[in-house]
């Protein structure tokens, strides 16, 4: 046994001398710019300079409004910072671009290790970093954010996901408020409440938004608290580069406050005074469409090229409203398990049309339940779409995502539709811009099989 352990251990030697021996490899000296966009690809997280929302009509191979954070990313980040201590500066000033922050205790650990780095060059972590997601469930100290704001004087984008996303536990520290006015008001770009746990007062939103000169993308899905009447007149929103505002599903919390609407009315109301309060808008979102406050599309509505909304916060007074954008481009619904939507009987300017699923989620349910309750009301709102005029319709595109996930099954449903809409020059088509024409249905395919 002594004896083969020589003999491999003689020959490895062998095979080290003879490797050492060769040439080594020459490789490619490139600028370190070059390595830093090479690296980024590896170990970055998508969606750090997103300023706009995802576009409903572009092919959704990655979102990047919020991406999932893969746990591989961490275990590459850690190999590729192994190599060599330049590629792990590079590793931590790429990681630093995009923070997603969900504790207190990692909140605490990141203020500290952004107050005390510092490079040779003189320039912090902190410079790096364009994206904060605070997405904290439990406890934080508002101080620690103060201090993390003020480290990261270059940030783009600011999303506010604390707390329970459905119930309005608490409103945004008002330091906060005034941390990203102070500190971050120069780049920030893109500002959003993806949760109502930690959603702003209304006086406090406007302070903000009115700091911030650049700010481009508004996203909220609730408003905390108005002001009363004995608060006297409200501030005034002016917002002159504001391109897209999305206005989400208020959540209905048991025992919520006076203070807490239900609808974005009176938030509407607010930015409707004149058509200079939103001059750049373009892109309009509401989930929840405003009954009492047509007066906003009649100050915004020219403006407005695209528009999003739900079937059925939008029944009935959808006509009226798509009337007031002469403009319009891009019309996108959400649909559910309505049947009736009522739709204008004529629109000069529309292009493509898009049909989301209400419901995000794959659902498994027997057929019967699927028809009722999915492919009838999409049927429904296809055939309200067809008796519409629109001389300049392109495109009528289902998502088939969600709740759509499995129309692809309705192969013969599908062409049906594509015929209809090809006689009038419309590409039928899916969530990735292919036409329905050609459905490839397993189902089918097997019964062929059999047949043949």
């Amino acid at each position: 046994m002594k004896i083969l352990r020589f003999y491999w251990q003689r020959r490895l030697r062998k095979q080290e001398d003879l490797c050492s021996a060769l040439p080594s490899p020459i490789l490619p000296i490139l600028p370190t710019e070059i390595w830093h966009k090479i690296i980024a690809f590896v170990v970055r997280l998508a969606g750090a300079t997103s300023i706009g929302l995802d576009d409903p009509f572009a092919t959704p191979h990655m979102y990047e409004e919020y991406p999932d954070i893969d746990p591989a990313l961490f275990e590459d980040r850690k190999a590729v910072s192994l190599v060599c201590s330049g590629w792990n500066e590079v590793v931590t000033e790429i990681s630093s671009q995009y923070l997603v922050i969900y504790s207190g205790k990692q909140l605490k650990n990141l203020v500290k290790k952004f107050e005390s780095s510092k490079n040779p060059q003189g320039r912090r972590l902190g410079d790096w970093t364009t994206r904060i997601d605070f997405k904290i469930l439990g406890q934080y100290k508002i101080e620690h954010v103060v201090r993390l704001l003020r480290c990261t004087p270059n940030l783009v984008i600011y999303n506010n996901g604390n707390g329970t996303p459905s119930i309005p536990e608490k409103c945004t520290p008002r330091e906060v408020i005034d941390a990203l006015v102070a500190n971050c008001s120069q780049f920030l770009q893109r500002v959003e409440w993806s949760g109502a746990g930690e959603s702003p007062r209304y006086r406090d939103l406007v302070k903000l938004c009115n700091g911030l000169p650049n700010l481009t993308t508004l996203r909220l899905l609730a408003i905390h608290s108005y002001p009363l009447r004995h608060d006297g007149i409200p501030p005034r929103l002016h917002l002159p580069k504001l391109n897209t505002l999305s206005l989400g599903v208020i959540p209905d919390p048991i025992g919520r406050s006076a203070e807490f609407l239900l609808t974005w009315d009176l938030f509407l109301q607010y930015i409707s005074s004149s058509p200079f309060q939103l001059p750049a808008l373009e892109r309009f979102e509401c989930d929840i469409f405003p009954l009492q406050t047509m007066s906003f599309f009649s100050k915004h509505g020219q403006k407005i090229r695209l528009f999003r909304t739900t079937a059925w916060s939008a029944e009935k007074p959808l006509p009226e409203a798509l009337s007031l954008c002469p403009n319009l481009q891009s019309l996108v619904i959400s649909q559910g398990s309505e049947t009736r939507i009522s739709l204008p009987v004529f629109h000069p300017a529309l292009q493509r049309i898009c049909i989301l699923p209400s419901v995000e989620v794959e659902i498994g349910v027997p057929q019967r339940v699927y028809d009722s309750a999915v492919m009838t009301p999409l049927d429904t709102l296809l055939k309200s779409f067809e008796r519409m005029v629109a001389p300049n319709l392109v495109e009528m595109r289902i998502r088939n995502t969600g709740a759509y996930g499995s129309i692809i099954e309705y192969s013969t449903w599908l062409h049906f539709w594509w015929i209809r809409w090809n006689i009038r020059g419309v590409q039928f088509c899916d969530k990735a811009g292919t036409s329905w024409k050609y459905v490839h249905d397993p189902g089918e395919a097997l019964l062929d099989s059999i047949r043949c």
